[in-house]
């Protein structure tokens, strides 16, 4: 069995944050770029590496700015922490929203894209008109997306 290394609050210098997979292995993650390294990257020879090659312009900053930068991408949001960029905050929030209600119904996860996407599209578009109606179709609800938000709203 291999050892797993454990978050150091300081490597917030070199511009990584923790991130705990579901079976509670810390990962780090760069706040600067999102990429997740693997465990046994958590050594800060490899976090230098990886700042001084990705990120050479912030190599020489201070830890105040390190610090701003964490903040800002905790703000973010979920996607963002699994190295994925969010298109549009509320879109997201309508995704897990959804994602929740089907898996307190226990209806299957297509029902998303297959019968609430639909309704929901259509009454927009009788009540508020086309240009409402073009929002709604980003919001992602396919079986794919909603089973990956059940299982990550069971992890909070």
């Amino acid at each position: 069995m291999s050892k797993k290394r454990k978050y150091d609050e300081s490597y917030v210098k070199y511009g990584f944050c923790c991130m705990k997979e579901s079976d509670d292995v810390e990962k780090p993650q760069c706040f600067l770029c999102g990429k997740v390294l693997a465990n046994a990257s958590m050594k800060p020879a490899k976090l230098i590496e990886h700042l001084k090659s990705l990120h050479p312009e912030n190599a020489s900053k201070d830890l105040e700015f390190f610090t701003k930068k964490k903040a800002q991408f905790s703000k973010s949001g979920t996607l963002t922490k699994l190295g994925f960029g969010i298109p549009q905050k509320p879109l997201v929030e309508a995704s897990f929203r959804v994602a929740y209600r089907i898996a307190k119904s226990k209806k299957l996860h297509t029902i998303g894209e297959t019968l609430i996407k639909p309704c929901a599209l259509e009454m927009v578009e009788l009540v508020c008109g086309l240009e409402q109606r073009k929002k709604l179709v980003a919001i992602p609800l396919s079986n794919d997306v909603i089973q990956s938000r059940i299982v990550e709203i069971s992890c909070i």
